[in-house]
């Protein structure tokens, strides 16, 4: 499979997930009627799940085929996919804790954060960058 097929992939298996955890939260945990800080800790891990599957779409949706090399692309590749995957075990392991700090889910969102620095940060640079002269 190809970096722009596993985008694609986990990105739109991610969102069919998004949408089971929303009526998993709504009638087995019974978020709505939470106290406010535990319905914002679920409502957040929620739509964090959302955020990192439709960057996985993106991503999959703007790679070409046959002009995905290189270390960075990669490397970011690799950045945006774990990400879903550790917001998914934080909404399960993390959420519904006596304390608000959410180690998996930080560095989730850091991956996630790197990744789009990243890519923002070659892709200006590939666009202004100097061009050698003889």
């Amino acid at each position: 499979m190809t970096w722009r097929g596993l985008h694609l992939a986990l990105g739109t298996a991610g969102l069919f997930l998004f949408i089971l955890q929303g009526q998993y939260m709504a009638r087995v945990l019974g978020v709505p009627e939470l106290p406010d800080v535990q319905r914002m800790l679920y409502r957040s891990a929620h739509l964090y799940l959302m955020l990192a599957c439709a960057a996985n779409i993106c991503a999959g949706y703007f790679i070409e085929p046959g002009r995905y090399s290189g270390f960075l692309p990669r490397l970011c590749s690799v950045l945006l996919l774990v990400s879903p995957v550790l917001l998914l075990v934080s909404f399960f392991t993390e959420v519904n804790t006596a304390t608000i700090d959410r180690p998996l889910l930080s560095i989730a969102l850091y991956l996630l954060f790197a990744a789009v620095a990243l890519l923002a940060s070659h892709a200006l640079w590939r666009r202004f960058r100097p061009v050698a002269r003889d």
